[in-house]
């Protein structure tokens, strides 16, 4: 395989979408707000906006519920992917306006000449707070980086951002990442395929690194933060000539998505209650899982450590320039 084989260029005309159902009930009441008269008064418009099933959007459930997007003038239509290789192409045949798109994704999307920016919400893993990790089942007799060489490893998305991750953990740690088989598979089928044996070991994100170990799976290592003390994982995103058709559109959007943010920032719990609503996790998973740092601004040296590491891997070919990913909504 290629190394640079990425689903950027070829799943264009082969996305496969689901649309979000309605959310459950609000539970606890939304802050009292300030409206915007003008706002208010703007012509609705319809925003397709698309996410992985993942803690780190819980916010735009909320502002859609909360009624904080439609204050801005903003009716979500919100559209659940499997991989975020995904929403790229998405967005640029026309199915997507916006959408969660990860650090990595933006990289070798612009490295391709695709116009991308960064428009709301930096969403960050830092040291302490461990989002991802790699998990075995609880007798294999993995214990080390060394020991997953000859052995198959569950990944979201081929030469993406996990991939990519788990490939320099593995190199910082002794090993030899050619050595391992990576094996694409959504999120949310990891646990269930860690359990059933079809993979020696598996590299998910929350809430799925909580519920494989709530089956009984044992972490080997919290791969990104035992790499960076801050990682950015993260943002919402959008095509250039999309966002100069409609910059008023991007700032609203992202108003309302920082509000949200900085509210979820201030009130954890609030987290915990809507990844029960609407990731459908129990209350006692929910309980444990741990949560992404949402930020209203994006620190392009974070940008910086994912185009080197492309480089390292031989995925990025082309000088870039992390200021040119931000918009002005994030800077």
């Amino acid at each position: 395989m290629q190394r640079r084989c990425t689903a950027l260029a070829l799943m264009v005309g082969g996305l496969v979408a689901a649309m979000a159902g309605a959310a459950p009930g609000r539970g606890a009441a939304a802050p009292a707000v300030v409206h915007d008269p003008l706002a208010v008064a703007a012509q609705r418009i319809t925003l397709r906006v698309g996410i992985l099933p993942v803690t780190a959007v819980l916010g735009i459930y909320l502002a859609r519920d909360w009624g904080w997007l439609e204050e801005e003038g903003l009716i979500p239509d919100i559209q659940i992917l499997a991989g975020g290789a995904e929403i790229v192409p998405a967005m640029i045949g026309g199915s997507l306006d916006v959408g969660i798109v990860n650090t990595f994704t933006h990289v070798l999307a612009r490295d391709q000449g695709f116009d991308v920016k960064a428009v709301a919400v930096g969403i960050a893993e830092r040291r302490g707070e461990p989002i991802h990790a790699i998990l075995v089942r609880p007798d294999a007799p993995i214990q080390s980086a060394r020991d997953l060489e000859g052995r198959t490893l569950a990944v979201n998305t081929l030469n993406n951002i996990d991939h990519l991750m788990q490939q320099v953990w593995l190199q910082n740690n002794g090993a030899d990442p050619r050595r391992v088989s990576f094996v694409e598979i959504p999120f949310p089928q990891h646990p269930v395929a860690l359990m059933q044996g079809r993979v020696d070991a598996i590299g998910p994100a929350e809430p799925f690194v909580t519920v494989a170990q709530s089956q009984g799976a044992r972490v080997l290592a919290y791969h990104y933060t035992d790499t960076n003390e801050v990682t950015l994982l993260s943002y919402y995103g959008a095509l250039g000539d999309w966002i100069a058709r409609n910059t008023d559109t991007v700032r609203r959007f992202a108003r309302a998505l920082h509000r949200v943010s900085m509210y979820l920032e201030s009130n954890p719990e609030e987290k915990r209650a809507a990844a029960v609503r609407y990731l459908n996790l129990t209350p006692d998973v929910a309980a444990r899982v741990r949560f992404e740092e949402l930020q209203t601004r994006v620190d392009p040296e974070l940008v910086q450590w994912w185009i080197d590491a492309g480089r390292r891997f031989g995925l990025v070919n082309n000088p870039l320039n992390p200021a040119d990913f931000l918009y002005e909504t994030v800077r």
